[in-house]
């Protein structure tokens, strides 16, 4: 791990692919590359959330200086989508701030538990309420639906602040993982267009996927970073989300890679006037490049960033990795990462007792 790291030369971060001993030994005793196989994506799904749901029950109930409630917000056609809310019992003096936490999935999988771990941490740690929406699915539901889901949520949760007793003065961050973290490099451009209010303070966006192999795609990457965005050809193959698997989310998914809904390269002014960003990237990531080209873009623009970088470790290794020590310091880096975010400080001893990924064995 590295921490404020540079993107670097095409030499130096072929060097974030390399793992370590103890990382090779893990990886060796996986039987399939492809831990949760999207070919049958009913399956994969009922894979994920079974996955999910054994997370949020070795969690167990939520603390009582913790609150969790659910409930459901309408989207523009009508259609109704759950929410998941946590927060403090007792708010901290002054207010508490207000996290929109987004899950991955690849598109086409996850739901509002996804982000309990997260969620619990960032609630405890700093008084925040944390409301973890969701969005339609792919392939039934291909894109634009989960992005505009996405944005219309946020604009609900905006707009409603107040009923989940937070304040949003005190902290506004847009945060989420993976196809979660596309929605939050989205969104932040669509917030700055539309003049979100109240605006955002600070994104969260951890191991996003920005680019396709397409070559409209490609042709948005600034010519400058070109020669750097080469990770789906390093690690191909490399647990637990291949080239094959990520080619058959994205057919799922259906992107049109030249709207500023799928990528903020696309928007009409990005990367300028955006708040403080936070990004965690993976090493041996088929997609790790496109968050060091988006974390390079922002700090070229004048934008405040902080970047974690993992040497060696495959796409979202801290859910899948049952006991490995840098699973945990990856939750601790969350911590940290938002105590930046937010301005506050936190003991390192609290950040690892409340940052907590139950290590399980991936159904």
């Amino acid at each position: 791990m590295s921490e404020d790291s540079d993107i670097g030369s095409r030499e130096s971060i072929a060097q974030l692919a390399e793992s370590s001993t103890e990382v090779s030994e893990i990886l060796s005793k996986l039987d399939s590359n492809d831990l949760l196989d999207p070919t049958d994506y009913r399956s994969a799904r009922q894979q994920g959330e079974a996955f999910e749901r054994a997370v949020l029950e070795s969690l167990g109930p939520a603390e009582p200086e913790l609150i969790e409630t659910e409930s459901v917000i309408p989207m523009r056609d009508g259609y109704k989508h759950p929410l998941r809310i946590t927060k403090p019992a007792h708010p901290p003096e002054g207010g508490s701030p207000l996290v929109i936490c987004f899950h991955g999935g690849g598109f086409m999988a996850g739901t509002i538990y996804n982000v309990a771990p997260y969620a619990r941490g960032i609630a405890k740690l700093f008084g925040a309420v944390v409301v973890a929406p969701t969005y339609r699915l792919a392939p039934e539901h291909a894109f634009p639906c989960g992005i505009l889901d996405a944005w219309d949520a946020v604009k609900w949760i905006a707009a409603h602040a107040s009923d989940f007793s937070s304040t949003p003065s005190k902290g506004f961050i847009l945060s989420g993982g993976s196809a979660g973290a596309n929605f939050v490099c989205v969104l932040a451009e669509v917030a700055k267009s539309e003049k979100l209010e109240p605006p955002l303070t600070g994104l969260w966006s951890c191991i996003p996927v920005l680019f396709t192999e397409d070559q409209e795609s490609r042709d948005t990457i600034p010519q400058r970073y070109q020669e750097v965005w080469f990770s789906r050809e390093q690690v191909e193959d490399t647990p637990i989300l291949t080239n094959k698997s990520a080619r058959l989310l994205l057919e799922y998914y259906k992107p049109d890679v030249t709207s500023a809904l799928w990528s903020p390269f696309n928007a009409e002014s990005p990367f300028k006037d955006l708040p403080p960003t936070f990004v965690q990237v993976c090493g041996r990531d088929i997609i790790r490049d496109d968050g060091l080209i988006y974390e390079r873009m922002l700090r070229d623009s004048g934008t405040k960033t902080r970047l974690n970088v993992y040497q060696g470790l495959p796409h979202c290794f801290w859910a899948f990795f049952p006991g490995y020590k840098g699973s945990k310091e990856f939750m601790v880096d969350v911590a940290l990462g938002f105590a930046w975010l937010l301005n506050k400080d936190v003991e390192l001893a609290d950040a690892e007792k409340a940052m907590i990924f139950p290590q399980l064995q991936v159904p």
